[in-house]
């Protein structure tokens, strides 16, 4: 099979069909945009909930009443344990100006007492600790005097990665869906190129021409088409990606202590690449259907 001469054959024939390729290239567009979207998404949860699995923290919450000696005796109890690495107290009026700093109505706040807001101990552990560890160093902590409460952070990440894979479950649903819709979206715009072209084929036919030189066009066209639909998402998701980025970048950076990224360029790679292989089944697929050589 002569590819110079399919090559021609399918930029004389996606000339030719212009405004049918252009609505199908536009409708995959769309698709992958709302896939790229939901795995830059999850990719940036993923990255969020690594940081904070990362760095593990105790906050022991101290009773408005507690004695400087009580806290004195949990600082030297705590600084004794493995586990501990750094130990931050914070004072009620410290926290009510922390909370202030983020908060949107800050002067009702300052008419607040400052016991509203709990004076604590912020514990940073060790690297390596783990869940169970921790949560032992807790339970030993919540029973010293003074200690109004201990907040691991266990269940809030329980819940956050419970959500992360929730989104994962979701992101490779809508891939099975851009899935569908590829193989549908190609195998249709190819069904309409076979009939346009039909008289085409019949002549390609008569002169002799092998079977490979009468389905290569339309394969290629089904291979363009996927390629091209999900190079243009990617480039316009990058440019929306880049736009917004200084927009988010402080306050995600500030909130969550990482900063986002785009999709890598193997995970862009790998997209482009599959949607060109679904492209060409899309087009088989048609091909086998509806062109009878």
């Amino acid at each position: 099979m002569n590819m110079n001469a399919v090559l021609q054959r399918t930029q004389r024939a996606l000339r030719d069909d212009l405004r049918m390729h252009t609505v199908a290239v536009l409708s995959l567009v769309a698709a992958f945009i709302c896939l790229g979207t939901a795995l830059l998404s999850v990719e940036n949860l993923s990255r969020i909930a690594e940081r904070w699995s990362r760095t593990q923290q105790l906050t022991i919450y101290l009773r408005h009443d507690v004695q400087d000696q009580d806290i004195t005796q949990l600082r030297l109890l705590l600084e004794s344990q493995p586990e501990v690495a750094k130990i931050e107290h914070v004072t009620s009026a410290q926290a009510r100006e922390l909370f202030a700093q983020h908060a949107a109505v800050k002067q009702s706040l300052s008419s607040l007492p400052s016991d509203v807001f709990p004076a604590s101990l912020e514990v940073a552990l060790a690297a390596g600790v783990d869940g169970t560890r921790s949560s032992q160093l807790a339970e030993r902590v919540s029973h010293f005097n003074g200690v109004e409460e201990v907040e691991t952070y266990r269940s809030f990440l329980g819940q956050f990665h419970g959500l992360l894979e929730a989104g994962w479950s979701g992101a490779v649903v809508l891939s099975l869906l851009v899935l569908v819709c590829v193989l549908a979206v190609i195998g249709n715009t190819i069904r309409v190129a076979i009939g346009n072209r039909k008289r085409e084929i019949e002549v390609l036919k008569l002169c002799g021409a092998t079977d490979g030189f009468v389905r290569g066009p339309f394969l290629v066209e089904g291979v363009l088409q996927a390629v091209m639909s999900a190079s243009v998402a990617m480039l316009l998701l990058l440019v929306a990606y880049l736009l917004m980025r200084g927009r988010i970048e402080a306050a995600l950076s500030e909130l969550t202590g990482v900063t986002s990224v785009f999709l890598s360029p193997l995970t862009v790679c790998g997209i482009i690449a599959i949607a060109g292989v679904i492209g060409g089944l899309g087009s088989a697929w048609s091909l086998r259907r509806h062109l009878q050589v």
